[in-house]
């Protein structure tokens, strides 16, 4: 059992890379890739803590990535990332400055809605960093903490009385098209894959059910629906030189499993998977098993051992 696609403290995740590697071993993975957002920057103490553990650790990358054809926000899985300077690197810093840039743009944004008792030391208290590298969910959790305790009746008539969670931050203000949303540094699928692979690393596309296929509680898309804005984004990545694509993910129902590796082998990807584990911040997932209410079931995350292997390979052929 493998799990591709996990995040710590680095990025926007709750635990440590350390303890993201205890993890890992008490799940009784084989391969394990930390997947921070934009950096990878917590693979060292990963691996470390994955010494001598028999888990083959996996230096990975999730990178924000804007789709040309539709404009929407996907994200792109990057693996067997080097060490050191390369042009893969060299993409990741001119982010991070891309990145400190909106969170200054941000704070000033929730101060200018009225949002005055958040505070950058708040925010660089829970992400334990500087506001440079703190992510929206350490805004949201520093927004919760400044406005929970609240009395609506004492609350300005624009904003809300309290935040009970993370979801419903995002929701009301940090969410895509919300009042407080500033669009964060990003690159193209094409891009971060010419950048990825002129370093030997190659790219996965990340959750595409989730990226692709937006989510209508009153009207759920069926899974003809779902295959039909599915197999043009699947054609778009594999001409853009991405190797695989996530079938196997935690909020996968067993239909949209079969229907992503029915779709691999269509257009000849690599069907990998991953629990997107996050910590608290993502409090039902398991590192290894994806839902933990679904552990033990036909619905388990389950990613074959094989994809390490079909994913090396991919690693080792000349770049296109």
């Amino acid at each position: 059992m493998i799990d591709l696609h996990m995040h710590s403290t680095r990025s926007d995740g709750t635990d440590s890379p350390s303890k993201i590697a205890q993890l890992a071993i008490a799940a009784g993975l084989s391969a394990a890739s930390l997947t921070d957002h934009d950096t990878i920057d917590g693979f060292a103490e990963f691996a470390a803590g994955l010494e001598g553990s028999g888990v083959d650790a996996i230096c990975g990358c999730e990178i924000s990535c804007k789709d040309p054809r539709t404009g929407s926000s996907i994200h792109v899985l990057c693996y067997f990332i080097p060490e050191g300077d390369s042009p893969f690197s060299t993409m990741l810093d001119a982010m991070k400055l891309k990145r400190a840039g909106r969170n200054h743009d941000l704070l000033a944004k929730l101060h200018e809605l009225g949002y005055t008792k958040l505070s950058q030391a708040a925010i660089e208290h829970l992400a334990e960093k500087p506001l440079d590298q703190a992510g929206r969910p350490h805004f949201a959790q520093a927004l919760i903490e400044a406005y929970s305790a609240i009395d609506p009746a004492d609350a300005a008539a624009d904003l809300p009385g309290y935040f009970t969670d993370t979801s419903q931050v995002f929701s009301a203000l940090l969410g895509e098209g919300k009042a407080a949303y500033i669009p964060k540094a990003t690159t193209t699928p094409a891009e971060a894959t010419q950048a990825a692979r002129a370093s030997g690393a190659i790219t996965v596309l990340a959750h595409p059910v989730i990226s692709y296929c937006p989510w209508d509680v009153n009207h759920p898309l069926t899974i003809d629906e779902q295959r039909i804005l599915l197999e043009p984004a699947l054609a778009d990545a594999k001409a853009a030189g991405i190797v695989g694509a996530e079938a196997y993910y935690s909020r996968h129902t067993p239909e949209q499993t079969a229907m992503m590796l029915e779709l691999c082998d269509r257009y000849g990807l690599i069907a990998t998977g991953g629990s997107d584990y996050h910590g608290s911040n993502k409090p039902d997932l398991s590192l290894g098993y994806g839902v933990t209410a679904k552990r033990g079931t036909s619905s388990q995350l389950n990613v074959p051992n094989d994809v390490i292997e079909a994913l090396r390979s991919a690693a080792s052929e000349p770049a296109r």
